[in-house]
């Protein structure tokens, strides 16, 4: 567990899955460092500026699995279904514009069922 806390990866064997199956902690996005630079970062940041803090960290920063952006189209894959039904509705117009998409792609990780 020790290995969790500190971001590593460590094998899900115990769980009864194979070795090559392995869990990590949940990283928010601002604080990847896949994010750290270049245009999904400066994207970000123009999405951070637009949507209230609170909406921010619940719909972005705290349940984005993935974002892919290619400078011109985006995909984001999130933890939950109703977090993609919020992405597409009331934050669409804000994440088209702080990523300069006219359309983009949002995908949930759907646990359960």
């Amino acid at each position: 567990m020790e290995e969790m806390e500190k971001g590593k990866r460590y094998s899900a064997e115990s769980k009864g899955y194979n070795d090559k199956i392995y869990e990590i902690r949940f990283i928010p996005v601002m604080e990847r460092p896949e994010y750290q630079e270049g245009p999904t970062r400066e994207a970000l940041e123009r999405l951070k500026k637009e949507m209230s803090d609170k909406d921010f960290e619940k719909y972005i920063n705290n349940s984005l699995a993935r974002v892919t952006y290619d400078g011109s189209r985006l995909l984001l894959i999130t933890t939950s279904e109703i977090y993609r039904t919020m992405l597409y509705g009331p934050f669409f117009n804000v994440i088209c514009k702080a990523f300069n998409v006219g359309n983009f792609r949002v995908v949930s990780q759907v646990n359960g069922y």
